[in-house]
């Protein structure tokens, strides 16, 4: 089908277009407000700047499509093949992006606030300074599912996301890049952030219980007040980073480098820190019930006013360390 018979068409009334062959299409600028396009063939088709609002696009061919800069609100995009498509700019806000494939898909600076994207695969994604404020990632059996995990985000591109209020429930972020993102009171329960790069992001308020962060860069990361419990977070890069009044029960925090991070009234009972260098952390009115410090480097760490009556202190270095009663450790 040719792009001036669809015009034509739309012009006329007619909104339904449902599996249309429309291949390489130039449509930019487009009015199709509403349209039915569902399992159209849309691939390397071009529709920058076209209006797409509550348009049907579920489980269309848009593989190397162009969208940048087009509205989409509230448009079906359900189990569509998004791959390697141009949405940059693009505004997609409550858009249904279920089970999509939006693998390396250019979503840079795109509006996502409150898009659904579960079980979505964002693979390799560029979503630098995209907004997905109140965005929904989480796992779910959706009908057009191929899975039964979360959305996958794996080594997508998330610099400077807004990502606040997200729901990222087991979520796949591997090696996912999400320096001086803003995840603030999100929930990433059980989500799999193990070589993620999160230097200088807000994870203020965070939900991260069950996550695995093993192996992150959190230098300068902000988690006050997160629920890291029975968290990962071995062989962790975590210098500067900010635990104030997070909970820690259970977590392992093994090998990292922790050095001038701050713990202070945070929660740590039972975890384990055996290797980890905390010299110069603050740890004041820290709770270190049953916690393990086994051969932990505390050289001028902070631990007044600090519970550690049961903390397992084997060849934990305390070269200058300040003591829960204030006296420093020769």
């Amino acid at each position: 089908m040719k792009a001036s018979d669809l015009l034509q068409a739309y012009t006329r009334g007619e909104t339904d277009f449902k599996g249309r062959v429309l291949v390489g299409v130039d449509l930019a600028g487009a009015d199709l407000i509403g349209a039915n396009l569902m399992q159209a063939d849309l691939e390397n088709a071009n529709l920058t700047l076209a209006y797409l609002t509550r348009a049907r696009l579920r489980q269309a061919n848009l593989t190397r499509i162009h969208l940048g800069g087009a509205n989409l609100n509230q448009a079906d995009l359900s189990a569509a093949m998004l791959h390697d498509a141009d949405l940059h700019g693009a505004t997609l806000q409550g858009a249904d992006l279920r089970s999509a494939n939006l693998t390396l898909a250019d979503l840079l600076d795109a509006n996502l606030i409150g898009a659904d994207l579960r079980n979505a695969d964002l693979g390799g994604a560029n979503l630098t300074g995209a907004c997905l404020r109140g965005a929904n990632l989480r796992q779910e059996n959706h009908k057009y599912a191929t899975n039964l995990r979360g959305a996958s985000l794996r080594q997508a591109d998330l610099r400077g996301t807004n990502l606040s209020g997200a729901d990222l429930a087991y979520v796949d972020l591997r090696q996912a890049n999400l320096s001086e993102a803003l995840l603030r009171d999100a929930n990433l329960k059980g989500a799999n952030l193990a070589g993620a790069r999160l230097s200088h992001a807000n994870l203020t308020d965070v939900d991260l219980s069950g996550s695995t962060l093993n192996q992150a860069d959190l230098t300068h990361c902000r988690l006050v007040r997160s629920n890291l419990t029975q968290a990962q977070l071995n062989d962790c890069q975590a210098r500067g980073a900010d635990f104030t009044d997070a909970r820690l029960q259970q977590a392992q925090v093994n090998r990292c480098d922790l050095q001038e991070s701050r713990f202070s009234r945070a929660d740590l009972a039972r975890a384990s820190f055996g290797g980890s260098i905390l010299v110069k952390a603050m740890l004041v009115e820290a709770y270190l019930g049953r916690a393990d410090l086994t051969d932990a480097d505390l050289t001028e760490a902070v631990l007044e006013r600090a519970e550690i009556s049961s903390t397992i202190l084997v060849n934990t270095i305390l070269r200058a360390t300040v003591m829960p009663d204030g006296s420093v450790h020769e």
